[in-house]
């Protein structure tokens, strides 16, 4: 059974309809998702359990500016999913509460957990074997065998792959699987960390980067310890700043060094009024620091109508502090994720080969890129480039292609619609329009990879992505998810539905996890190790 996108068309518009979970039993119960007062509100009514209502985004303006963008992506089947049995093709899909949820994005990143292991003990964390009273930690052959299952989905191949956890570093064979993963084939290798063994190791950050890791992930909540002392319950600036200052000496090694980029989870109250400083940061420490991603914090567990609506930090609200604390970017400077989709459809046809698209629901991410001249003034990339009439333009110009004998001469067709679309007028001192353009075309030629590093190595990519929880799950932003987990037994799973709603990950971390007792007893260095890191330093604790 082969399911197509076009099946499931994004819904536009307000107020509408659609499928949500109830906070408490899980099951799926219709949602109405409304404006009122300038926000986007979803509201529904569990039949056992009652009325839930939550602000979905605090924008009705950007909202209905963000699902323009919606595109239909191409789905994902995996052959390797030995769940599926007699029908390897099957699209990718999942079952809440009895009902199949079909995927319609590919994997755009794939997280890996390596381990649920933790030098640390956060109180906001998804996984910790101390709490859970179980290690779930697969093999090398296992982990080798979700690799080669990522890279065999069709009909696009994943080309990024995220080692999480836990803390993935205290994976015993981490470097190997680094290198694996390079040796077969992803262009982009990642780690989500604290940072504290990349910070206090050296050489285990030079030997990670010599296997072919290219991008650290970094836990990054603020700039003072009072923050992290909320958040994390130790201190732990230093330790950022020791994987800045060791990223830093790899390039005086000369390695290059991986590209940083800063994902601070932000709370309402917790650290929502420090994001233009983080931003600030970033582009103090530019020549390591690529990017930021914000994550608005996900309700987990039992939480009161009063709570969610108190504590809730939306896109909307990220969009907000962005302008009130730098200046930087206003609300019309944001775009969706799926606006790129057009650069990729485009790319695949002229190229020839299926390229990764980000077809995720519009509501999920929301991000801008910041361009920083010499003088340390910043210019939004939007501020002189026609963003939306470039994506829908260029998205018109693949489909003429698609169906042409003569692709390639539609990259000049690119070339005119994008010098239309630019403004040298409104362009950062530095930059040309000439040079931007010639940036632009590279892209959709084999020189794209070395021309994206160059390209982002001048901007800042400012971005957010909001998980769901259960108070404002949307099943429709499920089934369009790109950021996918890979489980022992080969099965995919969208990021929302493993960690929260249904929660897949107890499933999956029951079924290939031992006990901790019994780990411990077969594990006795390593178990002596964690109780160590668990230990947290006099330097690191509240005075």
């Amino acid at each position: 059974m082969t399911i197509t996108a076009t099946n499931y068309a994004v819904k536009k518009g307000l107020p509408k309809k659609t499928q949500s979970i109830c906070p408490e039993c899980g099951k799926i119960i219709e949602a109405n998702i409304f404006a009122k007062d300038g926000k986007v509100y979803m509201e529904k009514t569990c039949p056992e359990h009652g009325y839930f209502s939550d602000v979905y985004w605090s924008d009705v303006d950007l909202y209905l500016k963000a699902e323009k963008y919606a595109y239909d992506g191409v789905g994902v089947h995996n052959a390797m999913d030995r769940t599926i049995g007699d029908d390897p093709d099957d699209t990718v899909h999942i079952v809440i509460d009895g009902q199949r949820i079909d995927m319609l994005s590919c994997s755009a990143i794939a997280n890996l957990d390596l381990t649920n292991r933790c030098n640390m003990n956060c109180p906001i964390c998804f996984a910790n074997a101390n709490d859970a009273g179980y290690v779930y930690e697969p093999s090398y052959e296992q982990v080798h065998d979700m690799l080669v299952a990522l890279r065999s989905e069709k009909p696009i191949k994943c080309t990024a792959v995220q080692f999480a956890g836990g803390e993935p570093t205290v994976y015993p064979r981490f470097v190997d699987v680094v290198r694996d993963a390079k040796e077969l084939g992803f262009a982009q290798v990642q780690v989500a960390t604290n940072g504290i063994k990349f910070a206090r190791d050296y050489e285990f950050l030079k030997a990670s980067k010599e296997a072919g890791l290219n991008t650290i992930y970094l836990q990054f909540d603020g700039l003072t310890d009072d923050v992290y002392l909320r958040s994390r319950g130790r201190k732990m600036m230093h330790i950022k700043m020791g994987v800045i200052e060791n990223c830093r000496k790899l390039k005086e090694d000369g390695l290059k060094s991986p590209s940083i980029v800063l994902v601070p989870v932000v709370g309402m109250g917790m650290n929502d009024d420090i994001i233009g400083d983080i931003i600030k940061f970033a582009f103090e420490n530019s020549d390591v620091i690529r990017g930021v991603n914000f994550q608005p914090i996900a309700f987990t567990g039992r939480v009161t109508n009063e709570e969610v609506a108190s504590g809730r930090f939306t896109l909307p609200d990220l969009v907000r502090c962005v302008e009130e604390q730098t200046g930087y970017a206003t609300k019309e400077d944001w775009y969706p994720v799926p606006v790129v989709a057009p650069i990729s459809k485009f790319a695949s046809i002229i190229l020839g080969q299926t390229k990764v698209t980000f077809t995720t629901h519009p509501h999920c991410g929301i991000a801008t890129y910041l361009f920083q001249d010499d003088k340390g003034n910043v210019v939004p990339f939007p501020r002189f480039v026609d963003v939306g009439r470039f994506s829908a333009g260029l998205n018109e110009i693949a489909d003429k292609a698609e169906n042409s004998r003569f692709k390639k001469m539609y990259v000049a067709k690119l070339v005119k619609l994008l010098n239309s679309c630019v403004d040298e007028s409104k362009m950062p001192e530095g930059l040309t329009k000439m040079k931007f353009v010639s940036l632009i075309k590279d892209v959709m030629s084999d020189k794209s990879k070395d021309t994206l590093a160059a390209f982002s190595w001048k901007m800042m990519l400012v971005a957010g992505m909001h998980f769901q929880d259960s108070y404002n799950y949307d099943i429709e932003r499920v089934r369009r998810c790109g950021v996918h987990y890979i489980s022992p037994d080969l099965r995919i799973f969208p990021f929302c539905a493993y960690n929260s709603g249904p929660e897949f990950r107890k499933e999956i971390e029951a079924e290939f996890s031992v006990p901790l007792e019994e780990w411990k007893k077969t594990h006795a260095e390593e178990a002596k190790e964690l109780a160590a890191a668990l230990i947290v330093p006099k330097d690191e604790q509240a005075d």
